[in-house]
C-alpha cells in the first residue's frame, strides 16, 4: 500500500466513523449542543469519495446518487423524529 492509499483509508475511515458519531450524537440529544447537518454532510462527502475505490476493486454499486443522498435523508429524518 502506497502512502497515498493509506492516506486515503485513514480519511474515509475517519469520515465514517465521525458520520456515524454525529447520528448517534444527534439522536442522543435534544439541546442546543446537536451537530445538526454536519454529520449528514460528511456522510455524502465520505460516500461520494468511497464509490471510486470500490469500483477500482470491481464492486460495482448501484444507483450510486442514491447512496451518496441516503446520509443526508438519514440524518433529517433524524433531526425531524428528535425534535
Amino acid at each position: 500500500m502506497t502512502g497515498g492509499g493509506l492516506l486515503e483509508l485513514i480519511l474515509l475511515s475517519m469520515g465514517w466513523l465521525f458520520f456515524l458519531g454525529g447520528l448517534a450524537a444527534n439522536y442522543r440529544t435534544k439541546s442546543a449542543s446537536r451537530l445538526g447537518f454536519v454529520p449528514g454532510v460528511v456522510g455524502s462527502i465520505t460516500v461520494f469519495f468511497s464509490v471510486p475505490p470500490l469500483a477500482g476493486y470491481g464492486i460495482e454499486v448501484p444507483w450510486p446518487w442514491l447512496w451518496i443522498l441516503l446520509p443526508l435523508v438519514i440524518d433529517l429524518v433524524l433531526l425531524a423524529v428528535r425534535k
